[in-house]
């Protein structure tokens, strides 16, 4: 409670909230591809949901409310433009929704979904950004972004049942599942851009296989599980839990490995 408290009092007055910025007195998103500010505050959002759920107290939830409040004020398509560099906004946008039944919430996580690929700067595979999400056929980029954007799309086709959005799931998800992805659930080979390769491109002693990765691939198969109930998620889901992610963490749980090469 203490370090809600902390948290709180740096909040300025219209909801910003991030340290980084508030005190190097930097422009706000305006570098929304490189400097995190969305995803940082995607995290807050999550924290602030766990803790009400876990609580029942509000002291956090209401800073990260005031947050998202004006983040939904500051963006979409009739506002500012543009797309975080690093999904995760998106899914905790919806559990703020969910949690609240605030429409702004998945309005606003629906926009930065929609919004890709449609000619912000740095238009790049890297950030799932060289097209439009529903016209996006194999799955590229930085694996972790990636994974994190499926999540948040699962999550908003759940209340918008929107069939364009379903259809790319499933397409991204065959490619990924047939074509790039390990024997243990790891995802991302290239040490390059921590990014997946090409179809087939997975070489043993070299993979990337970031823990994190095969967490949000963890992520992306719950949702698509809750969403149709068919059991190749499941599976998809417990082979990257039981592989791609614990090969990353000891036993004590205090230490992590980064990469996770099969040889």
């Amino acid at each position: 409670e203490n370090l809600i408290k902390e948290i709180a009092a740096a909040q300025q007055e219209d909801g910003y909230l991030n340290t980084y910025f508030i005190l190097k007195k930097r422009k706000r998103f305006a570098d929304l591809k490189n400097k995190h500010e969305l995803y940082c505050a995607g995290n807050l959002f999550e924290a602030a949901v766990a803790h009400h759920v876990s609580t029942g107290k509000i002291s956090f939830l209401n800073v990260a409310t005031r947050f998202a409040d004006l983040i939904c004020r500051t963006f979409g398509s009739d506002k500012k433009r543009g797309v975080p560099g690093h999904e995760e906004i998106e899914l905790a946008l919806m559990k703020l929704y969910w949690l609240t039944g605030k429409k702004r919430y998945l309005a606003t996580a629906k926009f930065f979904i929609d919004e890709r690929g449609k000619g912000s700067p740095e238009r790049h595979e890297y950030y799932q950004d060289h097209a439009p999400f529903i016209e996006q056929k194999d799955i590229v980029g930085h694996a972790v972004r990636a994974v994190y954007l499926m999540s948040g799309a699962a999550d908003v086709y759940r209340e918008t049942k929107d069939k364009a959005m379903m259809d790319t799931l499933e397409g991204l998800w065959k490619n990924m599942t047939e074509k790039k992805m390990y024997l243990t659930g790891g995802i991302g080979s290239r040490h390059e851009g921590e990014a997946f390769g090409k179809n087939y491109e997975l070489p043993n002693d070299r993979a990337y296989a970031e823990t994190c990765a095969a967490i949000g691939n963890i992520f992306w198969n719950h949702r698509m599980l809750q969403l149709t109930g068919e059991a190749k998620y499941a599976d998809i889901m417990e082979r990257a839990l039981y592989n791609g992610f614990l090969s990353g963490i000891s036993l004590d749980g205090k230490t992590y490995f980064y990469q996770n090469p099969l040889q």
